[in-house]
């Protein structure tokens, strides 16, 4: 037996949507890109709708594919930091790590790092004294519409900096020869999920809509158990103080 040395190929935006549309019975299996004069109005209804589903998968929170490291630089003083949307930050996730100033450039090969956990809107609300200055130990990320505001306690009293962990924005399938912001094995879901758009949009019969969906539902769940993170859990005890609730 030969087995290729070179990797399985990415399919493109348009090669998915493609095979969605042959899927769902819209278009023969012989149909090829730029079949007919209607293909680029099918092809860009298609990237919207791959664009709708891939943002949604967000809401799942099992997915590593999209998380990632930001260092946010602090200054000294400066208690709250509009993130940038140009950096594509859907959230803030987890404890961040404070990273002292005596590492500066370094933001990985550091010493002397501690962690700052996150904090409820009412717990950031009711500290008395948002002012105190010194090496902060918890943020609290303030949404409002598409933008976030890190608030940080105590306030930065030097320059330094936060590793936080982020949920990051995915890239658009708005260009149909580009490849989605997701893995190869990924490529059976989106088929299936498009295809069930499609024909929906159609109005096919629900009978044949519902085999369609229920091939996306397994392929999803196998995907979930897949995804999932599989880095050993963090074993925190914690007990009540009567310093607990400040």
């Amino acid at each position: 037996m030969t087995v290729s040395a070179t990797a399985s190929t990415y399919n493109t935006i348009d090669e998915l949507i493609l095979q969605a549309y042959k899927r769902a019975g819209l278009v023969p299996l012989e149909f090829a890109i730029g079949g007919d004069v209607q293909w680029n109005a099918k092809a860009e209804h298609g990237r919207q709708t791959l664009n709708r589903l891939v943002n949604g998968l967000a809401v799942l929170g099992f997915i590593d594919h999209f998380v990632d490291f930001f260092v946010l630089d602090l200054v000294a003083g400066q208690p709250n930091y509009d993130l940038d949307p140009d950096d594509n930050i859907l959230n803030i996730v987890d404890s961040g790590s404070h990273i002292p100033l005596v590492n500066d450039p370094e933001e990985i090969e550091t010493t002397g790092e501690t962690p700052v956990k996150p904090m409820s809107r009412h717990r950031w609300n009711s500290l008395s004294s948002k002012a105190a200055e010194s090496t902060p130990t918890l943020y609290y990320v303030h949404r409002n519409g598409p933008d976030l505001t890190i608030y940080l306690w105590p306030v930065p009293a030097q320059a330094s900096k936060i590793r936080f962990q982020i949920h990051r924005l995915p890239g658009s399938n708005s260009t149909g020869t580009n490849n989605v912001d997701l893995q190869r094995h990924w490529d059976t879901w989106i088929v299936n999920a498009l295809a069930y758009e499609f024909m929906s949009d159609s109005k096919l019969p629900l009978e044949e809509r519902a085999i369609c969906r229920e091939d996306r539902d397994a392929q999803l769940a196998a995907l979930k158990g897949y995804e999932t993170s599989n880095e050993p859990p963090d074993v925190i005890f914690t007990h009540s103080t009567p310093w607990s609730n400040y």
